[in-house]
């Protein structure tokens, strides 16, 4: 049996679609704006080598260590990100009835 609700459209979803998918696209700028942010600052001063002084390896590992953790974070938060405003292009299509999956047959 086909469902009724196929092509028929919905406010809420379609509200719901939108606002997911805003909320994801804002955590996307966020993350950019992180990244912008990191990579503008010298290397010198991420990694606290000053000038003509001994350069300290146990403060330069603990920096780098650091700057590899924040770089995941950032990909974590742009997959995130991304997957959400997936959910949200889906919840609005869905809504809206354009999901162009195929009707069940219907048995005799």
């Amino acid at each position: 049996m086909a469902s009724g609700t196929h092509g028929r459209r919905d406010a809420v979803g379609s509200g719901l679609g939108i606002v997911v998918f805003l909320g994801g696209v804002g955590l996307l700028l966020l993350v950019f704006r992180l990244a912008y942010e990191m990579f503008s600052v010298s290397p010198s001063d991420v990694l606290h080598i000053k000038g003509a002084k001994a350069i300290d390896f146990g403060t330069v590992g603990n920096s780098v260590t650091e700057i590899i953790v924040k770089i995941l974070l950032l990909l974590v938060m742009g997959v995130c990100g991304s997957l959400i405003a997936n959910r949200g292009i889906l919840l609005y299509t869905h809504s809206r009835g354009l999901d162009h999956k195929p009707a069940p047959k219907e048995t005799p």
